[in-house]
């Protein structure tokens, strides 16, 4: 496993693996007019995708030389996206992304980390000291989803 910082020739396989891992992993938990409203076929914005990615400390995971996996923070401690690869989950993807985020926190001395876990991402939030703050309703293309507002300690 081989965990870096994210370079811009990155962003198409980042944008195939959310797309992928929302379509199929994402489809167990929310209904097909979620998933499509989370993750379009058609339409992301590129531009918006970059320049987020770009801002934001954001590490990619390569195993089997492909990347596997995405995490980004906020400079604030805001963990946005935190996305693993569907035949690669369980594997301590995520763990490793959240333990880089984490420690590049403490390097800035941010004394917590927060988030907005989806149903998927919320057990691996707790298991790494998450704690749920709120349960939240959020709409996005008028489609209603269920998220945790979650937040850690340092």
């Amino acid at each position: 496993m081989i965990i870096r910082r994210f370079n811009p020739p990155d962003l198409e396989p980042i944008l195939q693996l959310f797309q992928d891992v929302v379509h199929t992993i994402g489809a167990k938990y929310y209904n097909e007019q979620q998933v499509n409203a989370w993750a379009p076929k058609e339409g992301l914005d590129k531009h918006k995708w970059l320049q987020s990615l770009t801002e934001h400390i954001t590490y990619v995971v390569e195993m089997d030389g492909r990347i596997v996996g995405f995490g980004d923070m906020t400079h604030s401690g805001y963990i946005d996206h935190l996305y693993v690869h569907k035949n690669y989950q369980g594997q301590g993807v995520a763990l490793a992304i959240l333990r880089t985020l984490e420690e590049d926190a403490r390097k800035m001395g941010l004394s917590e980390l927060t988030t907005e876990a989806n149903k998927i991402a919320r057990p691996v939030a707790e298991r790494q000291g998450f704690e749920v703050i709120r349960e939240q309703r959020k709409t996005r293309k008028n489609i209603e989803f269920i998220n945790y507002v979650m937040r850690k300690k340092l």
